[in-house]
This record gives structure tokens, C-alpha cells and sequence, in this order.
């Protein structure tokens, strides 16, 4: 497959965030093994102009890398002005994330589509959304299918989906109302039975590197990875013996997290609950993931637990 004016050699990531900057530096790094390989980084104006604080740590960061800056904006940009920024690229890994509100990932989707780039990495980094399906009660997973369904339509860009499960952060944060630090509390949406998988931000940068780079390369399909993966029983065994004292277990049923949603529709932990409480999807066996099998090591639960002081 030849594409005019595209060398083989141009990746453009979408993003410096939370886990944007991880694949950054994991591309990078890998760019030392495959020169010549050029990154670059799409940023909105103000974090490509930074000239103090946080942004602008993590713009000269960058610089060291070696990785050079495009301007553009996900969500004020409209699909023709990404699609000309993004013409320029022989790749694109997308770590956006949903910051850009309803609607951009289709859109950033359909640029990518109508600029012809050869190869698409989208943001698809969550659970198995051909499995979860529509009406899941998390309304941006059901346009992460959309998503799938826009690749699988055409055949001039090819598209690798990397399967991550949640942040493992995401998963003890009181927010989500799975962990309760504080209280000592565990709470199972849906069935203690039921498992997630969940994989720290800086294992998915690597990890997406070596899937970037893989011999022979992943085509038009689905790549599933793992810190670790856990049943709702097993993560409140893990935290008694991380704390050292019993907690308590409480089940939330799907009528209780249903009711929960119907009265607070902009809590998303809420929705994210009643998302969650299922016995497909949003989990996979680690002995079945690429990590496994290269025989990478990942970071686990207990293993991150280990290394916080606050929980």
C-alpha cells in the first residue's frame, strides 16, 4: 500500500495529558531503536506558547525529546482544519481523551479519515465497547463504538485498538465510589463476582510503543492489554491486607445504581458505576493480553497500592 506525500517515518500524538505524555516519552524512546522516526504533538495555542508554570515544564520537556509541536485545537477546530493538519502524518495515535466533550471523538475520527493517514492508534484506550454495546448508561462509550463502526467502514486507513481497562488510579479514587479509603468501605457494582481490568497510564505508553512498533505489524484490529485484573471480591481482600483491618463490603445492586443515575444524571462516577456492573467487557484475563505473552512486566494493584501514601 503506497500513500503519496506521507513518509513512513511521521507520528503525530494527540495530546500531552495523563496519558499523552507517557506515550511521548515511550515513543521517543523507542524512536532511538527505529530512526528515522519523527514525533510530533498536537497542542492548543496557549500550551504550545507556554512560558511558565506546568505548561511550560512539560513544553521543555518535550523539546528534550526532541518532539516538535503542532497547534491545533480537538474541539474548536472544525473537520476539514484537522483534517489538513493532519494530512502531513504517516500515523496518528490519539490521547485525548474526553476532555473535548460529546461529539469530538467522531469528529477527530473523521478527520483522520477524510486526511488519508495511513495508520490510526484512536482513543479507544477503556473497555471492550463491541462487547458493552449501546445503552450501556455511559453515553461517550456508546460513541467509542460509533467510533469502531467509522473504521471498520473504510479501508484506506488502517486502525490498531489498544484495550486498556480503566486507569488504575481511576479505580481507588473516591469518585468512581468503588474505594472508600477513608470509611474502609468496598463497594461491588453489580455482583462481588464481577471483574475490571486496569492498567497505570505509564505501562500503556510503553505499551503502545511496542504495539506501534511490532514486527509483523498489528492491522484493523484490537490489541488487549493488562496491569491487572481483578474481581470486586479480590480488590476488597487486596485492601484489608494493604490496610490491615476489615472492611466493609457493601453490594451495589443494578436497581440501586439505576435509581442512582435516574436522580443525579450529571454524576459521572454514577453512570460510570452502573457501567461497570457487568460480567463482560470491561475485563479480560491478563494470561490473554500482549503484555503477557512478550513476557512484559506490568505494574499490578498491589504493586501500585504499594507505592501511595495516602491510601
Amino acid at each position: 500500500m503506497k500513500f503519496e506525500n506521507k513518509p513512513e517515518d511521521t507520528v503525530l500524538i494527540l495530546g500531552a495529558g495523563e496519558l499523552g505524555l507517557p506515550v511521548l516519552r515511550a515513543m521517543s524512546s523507542k524512536v532511538q531503536e527505529h530512526s528515522p522516526v519523527k514525533i510530533s504533538v498536537l497542542l492548543r495555542s496557549n500550551a504550545a506558547h507556554a512560558t511558565s508554570g506546568p505548561l511550560r515544564t512539560r513544553l521543555d520537556e518535550l523539546m528534550k525529546l526532541g518532539i516538535a509541536v503542532v497547534e491545533g485545537d480537538l474541539q474548536q477546530n472544525s473537520v476539514d482544519e484537522l483534517s489538513a493538519l493532519f494530512s502531513a502524518f504517516s500515523a496518528i495515535i490519539n490521547c485525548s481523551g474526553f476532555v473535548g466533550g460529546p461529539g469530538t471523538q467522531i469528529k477527530i475520527t473523521q478527520a483522520v479519515l477524510k486526511a488519508g493517514v495511513p495508520r490510526y492508534f484512536p482513543w479507544q484506550f477503556g473497555v471492550d465497547y463491541d462487547v458493552v454495546g449501546n445503552g450501556s448508561g455511559q453515553p461517550v462509550w456508546d460513541e467509542q463504538l460509533e467510533v469502531r463502526h467509522l473504521l471498520r467502514a473504510q479501508s484506506t486507513t488502517e486502525w490498531v485498538i489498544v484495550s486498556t481497562g480503566i486507569f488504575t488510579s481511576y479505580l481507588f479514587e473516591l469518585g468512581f465510589g468503588v474505594v472508600d479509603a477513608q470509611n474502609k468501605v468496598v463497594c461491588a457494582p453489580g455482583d462481588w463476582n464481577y471483574a475490571v481490568t486496569l492498567t497505570t497510564p505509564e505501562d500503556i505508553g510503553r505499551l503502545t510503543a511496542d504495539i506501534f512498533f511490532h514486527q509483523p505489524a498489528f492491522r484493523n484490529e484490537i490489541v488487549y492489554i493488562a496491569g491487572d485484573t481483578l474481581t470486586y471480591g479480590e480488590i476488597a481482600d487486596l485492601l484489608q491486607a494493604h490496610w490491615g483491618t476489615s472492611v466493609k463490603r457493601t453490594l451495589l445492586d443494578r436497581k440501586k445504581l439505576q435509581e442512582d443515575v435516574a436522580h443525579n444524571p450529571d454524576d459521572v462516577g454514577a453512570a460510570y458505576r452502573l457501567a461497570f456492573a457487568r460480567p463482560d467487557g470491561v475485563a479480560w484475563k491478563k494470561e490473554e493480553t500482549f503484555n503477557y505473552r512478550q513476557g512484559t512486566q506490568t505494574t499490578t494493584a498491589r504493586q501500585w497500592l504499594a507505592s501511595q501514601h495516602k491510601i
